[in-house]
């Protein structure tokens, strides 16, 4: 391809350096820009060669066919181009949100909620760094926990919701101790009588007397006011018992913020 050279061209018509077609009529005795069949052979081939090229036949009753030739072509790439840009757009959207859903920090924990875990944290600042958000402090140190129950038959402690008690050891009152009687081979001055003596002995014949006794109301002097050369010997070692059951320590944390 070349731009117009014949005679009558006119110069810089489309630019520096860039001859084109003109009527000249600003010229005295000059004719308009004459046609040369090799330009004319040039712009021809050009436009065939596109048209050709693209895959459609000359045909001399369509004056469209480069357009044609140029949508075909061009058009479906520019649709292909568009989607493979608004699919690259969707993709990188869905890259910013996939990242900040990987990135958030997840808080399945509310405020007032607790968490047990079996990892060992000195300071609530351990837990909001494990966690990654919150302020926490201990909860139920040294105290286990019980399900609330709305079972009538229940014991009223267990249906009071947060209710606190129970002792980690306890010792036992006279009221607490079970009711019981101790037998004694041991002689009394009303051994021979079948009627309760009033210090809390009775006997029956042929048998050995026995003492019954509560242990608020008798000592030794009384039980062994009236009888002759017997002692009262005392047992147990009077210290409190465990109340727990076999247990492991977990750490448990409420969350207050």
């Amino acid at each position: 391809m070349h731009r117009i050279d014949s005679a009558t061209a006119r110069e810089n018509a489309n630019g520096d350096g860039k001859t084109g077609f003109h009527d000249n009529a600003d010229l005295p005795n000059q004719d308009a820009t004459y046609f040369t069949p090799e330009w004319s052979n040039a712009l021809q081939e050009e436009v065939a060669n596109v048209i050709e090229g693209l895959g459609l036949t000359l045909d001399k009753s369509d004056n469209g066919q480069l357009l044609k030739a140029l949508v075909q072509k061009f058009g479906e790439k520019k649709v292909l181009e568009d989607s493979i840009k608004e699919y690259k757009s969707m993709f990188e959207k869905d890259r910013e949100r996939l990242g900040k859903l990987e990135n958030r920090k997840y808080e399945d924990t509310p405020v007032g909620e607790h968490i047990w875990t079996s990892k060992h944290f000195l300071t609530s600042e351990e837990v909001t760094e494990y966690k990654g958000y919150g302020k926490w402090k201990r909860a139920l140190q040294g105290r286990v926990a019980v399900g609330f129950s709305d079972d009538p038959e229940d014991h009223i402690n267990f249906r009071t919701h947060g209710k606190e008690y129970g002792e980690h050891e306890h010792t036992l009152t006279v009221e607490e101790i079970a009711s019981h009687k101790h037998a004694y081979n041991a002689s009394h001055e009303n051994s021979s009588s079948n009627d309760n003596d009033p210090n809390g002995w009775f006997s029956t014949n042929n048998s050995p007397p026995i003492a019954k006794h509560e242990a608020s109301e008798m000592d030794g002097s009384q039980a062994f006011a009236s009888g002759s050369g017997n002692n009262l010997f005392s047992e147990g070692g009077d210290k409190p018992h465990n109340n727990m059951q076999p247990s492991q320590t977990l750490d448990c944390w409420e969350r207050v913020e």
